[in-house]
């Protein structure tokens, strides 16, 4: 009983505001959240499904035609593909069969690649 009266005595304070009294109105206001930043532009996909396989493909031959890898990576790639080529060339001119130029034809297309890779490269190294 002493609980329901606590609220009729004048010394304890009430906490529900009065409907009569306008200076005791809480303020209304009303909070925009800031755009939130996005946490990576261009996330790294996953190479686990066939578009992100895909996809990781195409930002390696970017980053290889836009002169963004090192040195010995377009070395290495040189060599590889290089030869890979050049004895697809020496089948090729040997034997006149249409398979052997079909796979000169594939192994052109990574020295392309290379070529690209590395006149970038170079025109980097110029501009610094």
């Amino acid at each position: 009983m002493s609980e329901n009266n606590q609220s009729n005595q004048p010394n304890q304070p009430n906490h529900l505001p009065d409907p009569l009294l306008p200076e005791e109105k809480p303020e209304l206001s009303i909070e925009i959240p800031a755009d939130p930043m996005p946490v990576s532009i261009d996330p790294v996909p996953r190479g686990f499904d066939p578009m992100g396989e895909i996809h990781l493909r195409g930002r390696a031959y970017r980053g290889l035609a836009g002169g963004q890898v090192p040195w010995w990576v377009l070395l290495t790639g040189w060599f590889l593909f290089g030869g890979f080529a050049l004895v697809q060339l020496t089948i090729a001119l040997t034997t006149s069969s249409f398979i052997a130029w079909i796979l000169l034809a594939l192994a052109a297309v990574f020295l392309l690649i290379l070529w690209r890779g590395t006149a970038a490269k170079m025109s980097t190294r110029r501009r610094r």
